[in-house]
């Protein structure tokens, strides 16, 4: 897949790509906001969120993991993540899914996600072969 690294900083490695350049006729695949809410919970389900980080950040990432293996991709063709996050942390679970691959990343800290009791989400865009 034609996925470049494009630093632009003249060094070696830095911890998230500055951007990612995509060339071919590619698709794109968007997940919506993925929390650990289990997928196929119908959206009036009552869930009862982990108190902690890492069990919600590995609970969110099989989900975006279910996605990715459906679409018949992996994680090294999820160019951009964007992190929503209300309690910093999970960066060792995080790194057990990626591995050694760093997509563009954005991090905010925000005061509340809209479930009550979820910590982490993430949007995600990655690249898919166009059908």
């Amino acid at each position: 897949m034609p996925i470049q690294v494009v630093n632009t900083r003249n060094v070696s490695a830095t911890a998230f790509p500055p951007g990612i350049r995509v060339t071919s006729d590619m698709g794109f695949l968007f997940l919506s906001g993925i929390t650990a809410r289990p997928l196929d919970l119908e959206p009036d389900a009552d869930f009862d969120y982990p108190e902690d980080l890492n069990e919600q950040t590995r609970m969110m990432l099989e989900n975006i993991q279910q996605v990715l293996d459906e679409a018949g991709i992996t994680w090294r063709d999820v160019i951009k993540i964007t992190r929503f996050y209300t309690e910093r942390g999970g960066n060792s679970v995080v790194q057990e899914f990626l591995g050694d691959w760093n997509p563009c990343t954005t991090t905010l800290g925000v005061e509340r996600l809209p479930e009550a009791g979820a910590k982490i989400m993430y949007d995600v865009i990655a690249v898919a072969a166009a059908d």
